[in-house]
C-alpha cells in the first residue's frame, strides 16, 4: 500500500479530488492536503504568503503519515508550487521522500505565468468563467444554464473591476442585474450566488499573489531528488504546455511530460486520463519494492 497525497489548485478544496478514489489502484490510499480557506477548511483565514502555505500542508502531511509509509505528492496549478515548496520541508526535516511527485496545470516555481494579476489578462477569461462554473454549487440555481450565464456576467464584471481599479474588487448585484431583475421573484436565491462567487475570486486573487511574490523574489531553487511527472493539457491557455515543460529545471532525477486531453480543468474534467498515469508510477514502484 502506498499514499498519494493531494494538493489542491488556486481557490479550490481538495475534496475536488475524492473522484479520484474511484479510479485509484486499491493499492493508493488517497490522501487530502487541504489549505485553509478552502472546503473543510472555509472558515479559517486564508495564507498570505507561500511559506505560510507549504508550513502548513507540511504540518498536515506529517499528521498523515507513518515512518515506513511510501508515498506520492499531487500538486494541481497553485498546488504544484506549493508541493515543490513542501518537498523542501521534507529534506530540510530530513523525512522520508516521495518515491514519485506529480506537477498539473502549472508552471514551474521559477516560470512567470502569474507574475501579473489573473484579471489584468482578458485571455484568460474564458478559462476563469469555465473555473468558476464547475466549482459553482448547482442548488443555487434552476437549470445549468442559469448557472453559465451567471458566471459568465458575474467574471466579465470581475475583469471590468480590476480594469478600473487595479485590482480586484467583489462584484455586487447591481453591477451585473439591472433594476427590473433585482426585484423579480427569484433574485434571492441568485443573490445568494455572490457570497459564493466573491469568496472563490478572492482566493483566486489572494493564491496567485502569493504564487507571483514567490516567484518575483530572490530564491534558491533546488532540485527534486524523486521521479518527477509533469501532466499537462494540451488545450490550457492558462499555463501553455511550453511553459510547462520548464519543470525539467528543477529535475534531479527521472523526468517526462504526460499531454492530456483538456483545458486547464484536466485534475477536474479530465482526471480520468490522470489517474492511470498516477497508477502506473505506484505499480512500477511496487513492482520494484518486490523484486
Amino acid at each position: 500500500m502506498v499514499k498519494l497525497f493531494c494538493v489542491p489548485g488556486g481557490a479550490a478544496s481538495a475534496l475536488a479530488y475524492l473522484p479520484w478514489a474511484k479510479l485509484l489502484d486499491p493499492e493508493i490510499k488517497l490522501c487530502l492536503l487541504e489549505i485553509a480557506g478552502r472546503g473543510l477548511r472555509r472558515a479559517e483565514k486564508p495564507f498570505r504568503t507561500m511559506d505560510e502555505v507549504a508550513d502548513d500542508l507540511y504540518s498536515n502531511l506529517v499528521k498523515q503519515l507513518e515512518p515506513d509509509d511510501d508515498y506520492m505528492i499531487m500538486g494541481y496549478c497553485f498546488g504544484s508550487v506549493a508541493s515543490y515548496e513542501l518537498y523542501r520541508r521534507i529534506i530540510q526535516n530530513d523525512l522520508k521522500r516521495p518515491f514519485h511527485v506529480f506537477y498539473c496545470a502549472s508552471d514551474p516555481p521559477d516560470g512567470n505565468t502569474y507574475a501579473t494579476s489573473l484579471f489584468s489578462d482578458v485571455r484568460r477569461q474564458p478559462e476563469m468563467i469555465e473555473v468558476l462554473e464547475r466549482y459553482f454549487p448547482e442548488h443555487v440555481f434552476s437549470d445549468r444554464s442559469m448557472i453559465e450565464a451567471f458566471c459568465r456576467k458575474y467574471t466579465e464584471q470581475c475583469f471590468k473591476n480590476y480594469a478600473e481599479n487595479g485590482k480586484y474588487v467583489p462584484v455586487r448585484p447591481e453591477q451585473i442585474y439591472s433594476d427590473e431583475e433585482m426585484e423579480s421573484a427569484d433574485i434571492v436565491n441568485q443573490l445568494k450566488s455572490f457570497e459564493f462567487a466573491n469568496h472563490t475570486m478572492s482566493l483566486f486573487d489572494v493564491d496567485q499573489t502569493i504564487v507571483s511574490s514567490y516567484q518575483n523574489s530572490p530564491r534558491d531553487y533546488f532540485k527534486v531528488d524523486t521521479d518527477i511527472t509533469v501532466l499537462a493539457g494540451n488545450r490550457d491557455t492558462m499555463t501553455p504546455l511550453e511553459d510547462m515543460r520548464h519543470w525539467d529545471h528543477v529535475a534531479g532525477r527521472g523526468f517526462e511530460i504526460e499531454v492530456i486531453d483538456g483545458g486547464h480543468l484536466i485534475m477536474v474534467d479530465g482526471y480520468k486520463n490522470c489517474v492511470p498515469v498516477v497508477n502506473k508510477a505506484a505499480q512500477a514502484f511496487l513492482r520494484g519494492k518486490e523484486a
